[in-house]
């Protein structure tokens, strides 16, 4: 069977392998998009797309998104083991989406920029130097240029440096979505509870069509987890044993300081950008995905130039300066020495308004006026 040539071809269909294919498709670019799974396709995420979601959705697609894949709230509600801290009305919307329907919107934005897709079809084998993968289905594929946007469990990852994450180091979710009418009285909502996990918290969060209700902590303190999980969904009156659960490991906190090596570079959680304090990776998915695709652009332009592992490192430490913070920060949050002064603090309206609105936005404006000069200069170099 004759092989097929792409100058890249992307491994994972999420917001960031959709990012990246888009972004090298909209450059004029031959790309290929791979993925396990057939579109529409199920996906544990909590599905939070914050003000740093909208801005990267926007810059990265060059447009707004569907309204009707989003569910968009105000009122959220704090809880500390259960033991109800704060309520609050927040300046800016916090938005909520199924990836099941957001994943398949971002698949087609990227087979509409003219991207080729190959869904339904896991990739069984990488040669890193013979640049070529091979599918389940037994074709052979050669590239150029390699995006590992593959999740957690990145084969991609795997082929660079042996293992995806270390165990050690990363979190560990549980999950269920729970049909609007088994909870009346919730609403749109958005609930967090800190400290129902070992560094970690629980939340309840609004979708259009369902409340998806969960868990997460870092796996090696959480043994317990699902009887956690348990404890909370019965708090909210729910049987546990009639609801659906799933289950992921996140790369919070375990990410690399050069995400990838040579001609393979790695984005959203298979490069680790997820926040280590909150949990949140669809913003980092996508600018890491859009960072890597222009990356490649601009090497495939200037061939004698710097190499798209070169460019994409200087967009990546700008990426990851948030995901430092937080990995820092996260210190003074989860210990469980500190829970209780912690709870005690949130209660001020002062200290909540600094930590949901006004700190959270300054870093958003000053990293949205760095990418837009990496993102506008990039492939030119």
């Amino acid at each position: 069977m004759h092989a097929q040539r792409y100058e890249a071809v992307v491994v994972g269909g999420g917001p960031a392998g959709s990012a990246a294919a888009f972004t090298l498709a909209a450059a004029g670019r031959k790309v290929c998009l791979i993925d396990k799974s057939v579109f529409p396709r199920d996906k544990l995420c909590g599905g939070g797309l914050t003000f740093r979601s909208k801005r990267a959705f926007e810059q990265v697609f060059k447009r707004r998104w569907e309204a009707e894949l989003i569910n968009a709230s105000k009122d959220v509600s704090f809880f500390s083991k259960g033991r109800f801290l704060a309520s609050v009305t927040v300046n800016a919307n916090i938005y909520f989406t199924s990836r099941l329907s957001f994943d398949h919107y971002l698949v087609g934005l990227a087979r509409d920029a003219g991207a080729d897709l190959k869904l339904g079809d896991a990739v069984s084998h990488i040669d890193v130097e013979r640049r070529s993968l091979t599918l389940r289905s037994g074709e052979t594929i050669v590239f150029d240029f390699l995006i590992g946007a593959d999740g957690v469990n990145s084969i991609v990852a795997k082929a660079l440096f042996g293992q995806s994450f270390d165990p050690a180091k990363v979190a560990f979710a549980l999950e269920t979505e729970v049909p609007r009418d088994r909870l009346p009285q919730h609403g749109d909502r958005v609930e967090f509870d800190f400290n129902a996990a070992r560094w970690g918290y629980a939340w309840a969060f609004p979708k259009p069509n369902a409340i998806t209700i969960g868990i997460g902590g870092l796996h090696r303190l959480n043994p317990d987890l699902r009887g956690r999980l348990d404890d909370y969904l019965r708090r909210k009156g729910l049987d546990p044993s009639k609801l659906k659960v799933k289950g992921q490991y996140l790369p919070a906190g375990d990410f690399p300081a050069v995400p990838g090596r040579g001609n393979v570079l790695l984005c959203g959680d298979a490069a680790g950008a997820v926040d280590a304090i909150s949990g949140e990776g669809i913003p980092f998915a996508l600018q890491s995905g859009a960072a890597a695709g222009h990356a490649i652009a601009g090497a495939l332009a200037r061939p004698a130039g710097r190499s798209a592992l070169n460019i994409y490192s200087d967009d990546w430490a700008i990426i990851a300066a948030p995901l430092r913070q937080a990995k820092f920060w996260r210190w003074f949050i989860y210990p469980r020495w500190i829970q209780r002064l912690f709870a005690l603090t949130f209660r001020s309206k002062r200290v909540r308004g600094w930590i949901l609105t006004e700190s959270n936005h300054a870093r958003n404006r000053s990293w949205f006026r760095s990418r837009r000069i990496k993102f506008m200069s990039s492939v030119n170099r």
